[in-house]
């Protein structure tokens, strides 16, 4: 007598199919990820990208282009363009560590809305996701050990990944199943980021962590990831992927800052470890910028400088802030120079003036500002005009100097396009930002070079300028803390 279940090994995985209901039940990958049972069915289709009879709708293994049954075509899932978002501002997956990110409030996807004449301050997103449990999430999107791009929500704090299955619309959460917990609530929160590398069939995700640099390796299939750490202290900072190895600043001996280096095919526990002459800072660090020539990690104090010396050997560098100035991070992030020169915003100790400082130098020039900008790391907004020029551009007939000021959040390299909120300033942009707890409306919009900006929504929560940015299955989503859930509006043309 035929057993009803039969298994069959094809090139996609091993599939067991029931021989009296004719359903396919995918059991393990080709690469070895075995599938949870708790995942419903039709997500399993949707992350293998199973083919489907337009007939019966029966789902089938990606292997068969034709049903078993009628010997019709099968209807191939449609394939995702999309790329992988690495937080916080959504650079690229690593296929190699020697690809540079920079640091700033810039993204290489398209950030341009669908139907952006049909959009008002008034409209509604085109969809939600589906609440999260209370949590500071971070979101990164890729395609793990899935066939199809998929969203994985970070909680750093709690050390939680939670996954949206495509079809189900639910969060799962993912277990640890190898490795103690990475949780950590680092000094400085903004200092939190994200690097991710594909090495060996499977993405890496490195985060900071109570525990060292935590190299994460999620399952989505397994609904499971297993962690390693590479040094025996916590996070100041967070990592970046620079030369071949991910580099992040943690607490070494003696309350110094040491510098540890895991090459992203090292196995195990390898990892280089960089002593300085670097106190801690009582805040930690803020985010990193870097370029190819070296990687500065900003604090109050000074700055943490990674660079190669004239023999090609890697080095760190204390540099101290100069006397007369402090820096101020609360106001974006640092401007780059089109010849990659990184400036931090800072105020004077003896007027109380604003001046932009270069980074990584021992003897900085300073630009003095006349008027206070918000930068993207490249676009500024001077109340609510759009400046694609220096920060310490004068100010020319036609900048908007009005009570509204624009806090752009996140700037598009591929179509120029800035997303930022418009919000009420009768006080000034550094008054609004010191501000805390009083809910405000902010006015969501999107400026593309040479056209006028455009309203696409709204949202009323205390600190809106804490909302988090993502794009994920063609939309641009907004996440903030204080929301129910995160909100989408379509991208496109």
């Amino acid at each position: 007598m035929e057993e009803q279940i039969e298994p069959w090994e094809l090139g996609s995985g091993t599939w067991l199919r029931d021989r009296v209901s004719e359903e396919w039940r995918l059991v393990a990958t080709r690469a070895g990820a075995v599938v949870d049972p708790s995942v419903p069915a039709q997500d399993v289709a949707r992350l293998i990208e199973a083919r489907r009879d337009p007939t019966s709708g029966e789902w089938f293994p990606p292997d068969f282009k034709y049903s078993l049954h009628t010997g019709a075509p099968l209807r191939p899932m449609i394939p995702t363009l999309e790329s992988s978002w690495v937080p916080p501002f959504g650079e690229s997956a690593l296929f190699g560590a020697e690809r540079l990110a920079r640091g700033l409030k810039r993204t290489p996807v398209s950030l341009t809305l669908a139907r952006a004449h049909e959009r008002s301050a008034s409209g509604q997103p085109d969809r939600t996701l589906p609440p999260l449990p209370r949590g500071q999430y971070r979101f990164v999107v890729d395609r793990f050990d899935v066939a199809c791009a998929t969203l994985i929500a970070v909680e750093p704090e709690q050390g939680k990944l939670l996954v949206l299955l495509p079809e189900s619309k639910q969060w799962m959460p993912l277990e640890c199943t190898a490795g103690t917990s990475w949780e950590q609530r680092l000094r400085n929160p903004r200092g939190w980021r994200m690097e991710l590398v594909h090495a060996h069939d499977h993405a890496t995700a490195y985060c900071p962590s109570a525990t060292g640099l935590a190299a994460i390796t999620p399952s989505v299939f397994g609904l499971r990831y297993a962690v390693e750490y590479a040094g025996e202290g916590p996070a100041l900072g967070g990592p970046v992927a620079w030369g071949r190895e991910i580099w992040m600043p943690m607490l070494g001996k003696g309350d110094m800052v040491q510098l540890v280096g895991k090459a992203h095919r090292a196995a195990g526990h390898m990892h280089i470890v960089l002593p300085t002459q670097a106190p801690v800072p009582l805040h930690g660090f803020e985010a990193p910028v870097f370029n190819d020539l070296h990687v500065t990690w900003p604090c109050e104090q000074g700055q943490m400088v990674l660079r190669l010396d004239a023999d090609g050997e890697t080095q760190a560098d204390w540099i101290a802030w100069p006397e007369q100035v402090k820096p101020v991070f609360a106001i974006g992030c640092p401007y780059m120079q089109h010849d990659g020169t990184f400036w931090q915003l800072c105020r004077r100790n003896d007027d109380g003036r604003f001046d932009y400082v270069q980074m990584a130098r021992a003897s900085p020039e300073a630009a003095p500002l006349d008027a206070l900008r918000v930068s993207t790391g490249r676009v500024c907004y001077r109340g609510t005009s759009r400046i694609d020029d220096g920060p310490w551009r004068g100010a020319q007939a036609g900048d908007d100097a009005s009570a509204e000021i624009v806090v752009p959040l996140l700037e598009s390299a591929h179509d120029g396009a800035v997303v930022g909120l418009r919000m009420d300033a009768p006080h000034g942009v550094f008054a609004l930002l010191q501000s805390g707890n009083v809910p405000g409306r902010a006015i969501l919009q999107v400026e593309v070079p040479g056209r006028p900006a455009v309203s696409f929504g709204a949202i009323a929560v205390k600190r809106p300028w804490f909302a988090l940015l993502f794009v994920h299955d063609g939309h641009l989503w907004v996440h903030h803390p204080d929301l129910p859930q995160a909100l989408g509006w379509k991208l496109g043309l």
